[in-house]
């Protein structure tokens, strides 16, 4: 198995997005919190190369977070997180820092904290650049750190601003993700949030071979790939779905092979 997902906390956040898949369904609570054992339960089945922790909520939250980075050095398993920048409490120390870059293989920062999350835009920054500083100094370490821009309506006139300042910074990649709007979102948010694919097709050739490319920056995520939400059916197997040997795991325990949103939403 290449990698699990480990949904530890989805709905345990100190920030409030309103693209959240929670929050474009107006629901509070969706599972709780993931018991450990079920976890380590699901390490052990698979042994994965990486696992990712909670890609709802921040993970840095989870209770047994440490237990679980703790759990993968032990086991040889590399960590691939991404953070929504705050590192609340002790994460954000520079000594646990460190701890961070030795055990992931990858550290994505969104960009949603500060844009609509309400959490200040040098604070972020700020965290990012402390970050970054970990990595090099920690000479032993073969974590990257990058970013993830989910992209809208009210960020799109921000793009240069954050690659300027990733250039600077030294972000090693940035995911330049299309905000996916789920099943029976109100179309109030759409209206807010959702750009044309014009909009998106001219940013894409901007950033492969106009004014925004970068040789500094590796460039990925879906703005650059054909969206496989619109093809994946909505019951059944994809004939060549990428995702064969990944696995997404629910606080209850039960397993989702499928990461299409549009679909896994499709019962509210």
């Amino acid at each position: 198995m290449r990698r699990i997902t480990l949904l530890t906390n989805p709905d345990k956040c100190n920030l409030r997005c309103a693209l959240c898949f929670l929050r474009q369904q107006g629901i509070v609570s969706y599972s709780g919190e993931m018991p450990f054992e079920i976890a380590k339960k699901a390490i052990e089945k698979y042994n994965p190369q990486e696992v990712i922790p909670s890609t709802m909520g921040e993970p840095l939250l989870y209770s047994r977070f440490e237990d679980l980075l703790h759990l993968c050095e032990m086991t040889g398993i590399k960590m691939n997180l991404t953070t929504n920048g705050t590192f609340p409490g002790k994460w954000g120390t520079p000594s646990v820092m460190f701890e961070l870059v030795q055990a992931c293989s990858d550290i994505k920062v969104s960009t949603l904290a500060y844009e609509m999350g309400g959490f200040l835009r040098h604070l972020w920054r700020e965290n990012v650049e402390k970050l970054i500083e970990c990595r090099k100094r920690r000479q032993d370490s073969s974590a990257t750190v990058s970013l993830q821009v989910t992209l809208h309506r009210e960020n799109i006139q921000d793009v240069k601003d954050i690659l300027t300042w990733a250039e600077k910074a030294g972000v090693y990649r940035i995911k330049w993700n299309p905000a996916v709007f789920i099943p029976n979102t109100s179309p109030i948010i759409e209206k807010r949030f959702k750009l044309s694919n014009q909009e998106l097709e001219t940013l894409r050739l901007e950033l492969l071979e106009g004014s925004l490319h970068s040789d500094k920056i590796k460039y990925e995520g879906s703005l650059f790939l054909k969206d496989p939400t619109e093809e994946c059916p909505m019951s059944g197997s994809c004939e060549k779905c990428p995702f064969t040997d990944e696995v997404w795991i629910w606080p209850d325990g039960h397993e989702d092979r499928c990461p299409n949103p549009k679909k896994r939403w499709r019962k509210f």
